[in-house]
C-alpha cells in the first residue's frame, strides 16, 4: 500500500473536483505530483494548463495531461511503459489501492 499524507489526500480531492480557475492554477503548481496529475485530468482545467503539464518532469503528470482530449501537445506516448504511470486508478484511492499490482 502506498503512503499518502493527509494533506496530499485533501489536495487530491480538491484537484479532482474544483471548477475554480484560481484553485486550478494553484494546484497545477503543487509540490505533490498526484495533485498535478489530478489537475491534468480535471475536465475544468483550461487547455493552456493541460498543455503545460504535458511537459511536467514527472511522467505520471505528463502522461495524464497528454491523455486529456483537450491537450494539443503531441508527444510519443509509447515511452510511458511503467505500470504506475499508465495506471487508471483514481488518485483518491491510492491510500488503499496501490501496492496490489502484480
Amino acid at each position: 500500500m502506498i503512503k499518502v499524507a493527509q494533506e496530499e489526500h485533501i489536495l487530491i480531492l480538491k484537484a479532482q473536483n474544483t471548477r475554480e480557475l484560481n484553485d486550478i492554477i494553484t494546484l497545477s503548481k503543487s509540490p505533490f505530483s498526484n495533485v498535478r496529475r489530478c489537475i491534468a485530468k480535471n475536465r475544468h482545467t483550461p487547455s493552456y494548463i493541460v498543455n503545460s503539464l504535458a511537459y511536467d518532469p514527472v511522467a505520471n503528470v505528463s502522461y495524464a495531461a497528454l491523455k486529456n482530449p483537450i491537450c494539443s501537445e503531441k508527444r510519443d506516448l509509447s515511452r510511458f511503459q511503467d505500470r504506475c504511470v499508465i495506471c487508471p486508478k483514481n488518485e483518491a484511492q491510492y491510500k488503499t489501492a496501490c501496492g496490489f499490482c502484480g
